[in-house]
């Protein structure tokens, strides 16, 4: 019954992410978010050979010989590997990192870089991909949206990868049946993997005519690997409403919620002297919708799903931390054990729990370390280990320097 705390499992983030998900996030991806990296010009030779290899149907680029990515972008792929939550790092080699010449984003080049890992895999600038078999008969497209002229917001770019090296053709296909040919490039050993990027025409970012699936074809034209894509979600589905309520920083409330029904189930003080709380409160569409200072969600409609006994995770990164979620059914207690020795008994109300973690508990040798839910008659039900070693969740004085440009907090 013991399992491994699970980090940023409470709900999702909400306004005031000062929590462990968004640490992890510009850890990760600090630098990723600085967009495209200064353009590289080509030399007249790799030009002349991305040419040739589309005229015979799509460049294929030598990884071993490809120009080595520069600092910026070998920090980028290092913050991934040492900036990942324990057990999660993707093995990046970030020395390894390689720019991919011959794709192009409206006109002009598009600079892609690509890095192996040591199980096999690979990491690009959308992410990694671990385990290559997760890749097999699919391709991996990631979306992006920005307004259209009308101001509708749609998908504008796609860009992703795909493993099956015998295509030779990748289409897109849009809601009104129309379709475009994707030009992509393929990359040896070790990498083995087609990428390609593409934008969206102003007529197919409105959803009678989006993009709705991607397909690689072989030189004969049988289908390898395709996926669906999805349409861009409504903003408002995403960041919900604003409240606002006394003594509290603004909350982002889920926008099914009943804001005038709802009730206040936790309302506790940090260290640091933020006020935390937790609510509750009926969706208009029949759900339950939950939303604290820091994360907002909602259950659907007639499936509630069951809550593990116990897993509780994290809301830190920034000048306190607080633990909760919700707890199984007979959960009555939880008791909470530190490495000091010292113990606190939490009470859970209708089945969730919310808790700001003292701040005499965030040095290393005074780390919460285990979590035992403790039923009506005071048994043991269930226990959850907490790692003691993750970076960047407690505030410190001084953090680390954990390389390729990454400080956190030990």
């Amino acid at each position: 019954m013991s399992e491994e705390l699970k980090c940023d499992a409470i709900l999702s983030a909400g306004p005031d992410d000062d929590n462990w998900g968004d640490v992890i996030r510009r850890a990760k991806r600090a630098r990723r978010r600085q967009g495209v990296y200064g353009v590289v010009l080509l030399t007249a030779l790799v030009v002349i050979g991305v040419a040739s290899a589309y005229a015979l149907g799509h460049p294929i680029v030598d990884f071993n010989t490809a120009e080595k990515g520069p600092t910026k972008v070998v920090n980028d792929f290092g913050s991934m590997e040492v900036g990942a939550p324990e057990g999660m790092a993707p093995g990046v080699l970030p020395e390894q990192a390689r720019r991919i010449p011959g794709l192009y984003l409206d006109g002009k080049p598009y600079n892609l870089y690509v890095a192996p890992t040591r199980q096999g895999g690979f990491c690009a600038t959308n992410g990694c991909i671990s385990d290559r078999s997760t890749l097999v008969g699919r391709i991996s497209v990631t979306t992006e949206g920005f307004p259209s002229k009308a101001g509708v917001v749609g998908v504008s770019r796609i860009s992703g990868e795909f493993i099956e090296e015998g295509g030779e053709r990748l289409e897109l296909s849009y809601q009104d049946g129309t379709r475009d040919e994707v030009p992509f490039v393929w990359v040896t050993a070790p990498i083995d993997a087609g990428f390609f990027v593409f934008a969206i025409p102003e007529a197919h970012r409105v959803s009678a005519a989006r993009p709705v699936r991607v397909t690689l074809f072989d030189k004969d034209g049988k289908e390898l690997a395709g996926d669906p894509i999805a349409d861009m979600p409504d903003p408002s589905e995403i960041t919900g409403t604003m409240h606002s309520l006394p003594g509290f920083p603004h909350l982002s409330v889920p926008n099914e919620a009943i804001w005038e029904k709802r009730r206040q189930l936790f309302d506790l003080r940090a260290d640091d002297g933020a006020r935390v709380g937790l609510w509750v409160a009926p969706g208009r569409d029949g759900g339950t919708c939950v939303w604290t200072t820091q994360s907002e969600g909602c259950s659907p409609p007639g499936k509630v799903e069951k809550a593990p006994t116990l897993a509780l995770g994290f809301q830190g990164g920034g000048t306190h931390v607080n633990l909760g979620d919700r707890v199984g059914e007979g959960v009555v207690k939880v008791e909470a054990s530190f490495e000091d020795g010292d113990t606190v008994e939490l009470t859970p109300k209708e089945g969730y729990l919310i808790w700001p973690i003292p701040s005499r508990h965030y040095p290393l040798g005074h780390r919460l370390e285990e979590l035992v839910a403790l039923d009506a008659a005071g048994q043991a039900i269930a226990k959850q280990r907490v790692s003691t070693t993750a970076p960047a969740l407690y505030p410190c004085e001084k953090p680390k320097d954990y390389g390729y440009d990454v400080q956190m907090c030990p």
